[in-house]
């Protein structure tokens, strides 16, 4: 179903300017539908990660299988980052 957004006119014009390289290289007109699907798509992997641990954390209960993989990564992460700033004992000796 087709919606309406409200962009300022700046940003209209960066997203133009996006949407004519694009249909420079495909060679045809997209949509602006397109065109923010393209850019979602190719968003750095940091800025859905970063939304999906605050929605992790956010959650009580177990995660989705499709969520375990990324969970246990960044526990991973989280502990290796812990163990930098206060090592065990056994590591120091």
């Amino acid at each position: 179903m087709p919606t309406t957004i409200q962009i300022d006119d700046e940003t209209k014009k960066k997203l133009f300017k996006i949407k004519l390289r694009l249909e420079e290289q495909k060679g045809s007109a997209i949509s602006y539908n397109d065109l923010i699907e393209y850019l979602i798509e190719n968003q750095p992997l940091d800025i859905i990660r970063k939304t999906s641990l605050q929605e992790f954390r956010s959650l009580k209960g177990f995660l989705p299988k499709s969520a375990k993989k990324t969970y246990l990564e960044e526990k991973k992460k989280d502990l290796a980052r812990e163990e930098k700033l206060a090592p065990l004992k056994s590591n120091q000796e």
